[in-house]
């Protein structure tokens, strides 16, 4: 058994891994009832890896728009990952993650500013096209927010 084979006990309703046994295939019957009281019918027996890619896949989020005041600040808050810009598109990733891979990452489309959670290692092309498809970006330019932003 591998520690990515590991059963572990995550809970559906609030998408966390509640404990690893490392011990063993199986976890014990008096370690599954003691945490039975607290989760119920939402406690089920994964193993790691795929507990693991449940948690990391409830904390990604589809891209919404924000403002260039809150691109900026993002820019300069921490030092950026990945930052990359080819002119009429831009993203950068930011270095301090959400969950595991998870963190947020910024595009800039033309003069539109975007972020969303997703996979830290995720491409720039990827980002861009991702946020270029989404409902946030085809939205009308009616509904974008203020570029500025309201004051910090």
């Amino acid at each position: 058994m591998t520690s990515f084979d590991a059963p572990t006990l995550y809970c559906t309703r609030t998408n966390t891994l509640v404990d690893v046994y490392i011990h063993g295939p199986v976890i014990p019957a008096d370690r599954l009832r003691a945490y039975h009281a607290d989760y119920g019918p939402d406690l089920v027996v994964l193993p790691f890896s795929e507990a693991c890619r449940r948690h990391e896949d409830a904390a990604k989020s589809p891209p919404v728009e924000i403002t260039r005041r809150d691109w900026q600040y993002a820019l300069e808050v921490l030092p950026p990952l990945g930052w990359r810009n080819d002119g009429p598109r831009e993203s950068f990733k930011m270095s301090e993650r959400i969950t595991g891979c998870i963190t947020t990452i910024y595009v800039r489309l033309g003069d539109r500013h975007f972020q969303f959670a997703d996979d830290i290692r995720t491409p720039h092309d990827q980002c861009c096209a991702r946020v270029a498809a989404s409902r946030a970006c085809l939205a009308s330019e009616q509904s974008a927010p203020s570029q500025d932003g309201p004051e910090r």
